[in-house]
């Protein structure tokens, strides 16, 4: 097994961020519905699995860019995709740290505070109606922006694969 990438494959790290991130990010996207489908559990429980499986997200985040640092083995696409490959993925990554930023604003200004897989991240305090609102306002607008960006991915992934030939989705599966 191959940890870093090569011009050919995605290494193991590489393909496991990837795919961990896709589910948790569907997962997320999704929340509307599953937060009230397991309203058994109450509204609380409901609300700090999302907000713990956001903050997942933000951290996988964070050691993704790291690992792009890391390793540089990747194949990069031809001169006149690179430019729109690079803004892709800068858009996507800033709004993977947007959305749990603008979710912890909404969460800080509604007064509830934020846990985490059970420990405390943010302590309960007043509420900032104004912060609730507007934070939350953005972080639902990310959100939606977040599924453009998405099909973007998957309609470029596809693009790769078929019109240009490049193997992407063998290089990642």
């Amino acid at each position: 097994m191959n940890w870093l990438d090569t011009e050919h494959r995605y290494g193991a790290v590489s393909r496991f961020l990837h795919w961990t991130m896709a589910v948790l990010i569907l997962l997320m996207l999704g929340s509307d519905w599953w937060m009230e489908g397991i309203a058994g559990l109450g509204e609380g429980a409901a609300m700090e699995l999302h907000q713990s499986i956001g903050m997942a997200l933000l951290a996988l985040l964070a050691f993704r860019l790291a690992w792009r640092v890391v390793n540089r083995g990747r194949l990069d696409p031809p001169g006149h995709w690179r430019l729109a490959a690079r803004l892709g993925h800068l858009v996507l990554y800033a709004l993977l740290l947007l959305i749990p930023l603008s979710g912890l604003l909404t969460a800080w200004g509604s007064g509830e505070g934020v846990t985490v897989f059970g420990a405390p991240l943010i302590a309960a305090g007043a509420e900032i109606e104004w912060l609730e609102e507007a934070s939350e306002e953005t972080h639902e607008l990310l959100a939606n922006l977040l599924w453009f960006v998405i099909a973007g991915h998957v309609l470029a992934t596809l693009a790769h694969q078929w019109w240009l030939g490049e193997r992407s989705l063998q290089r990642m599966a």
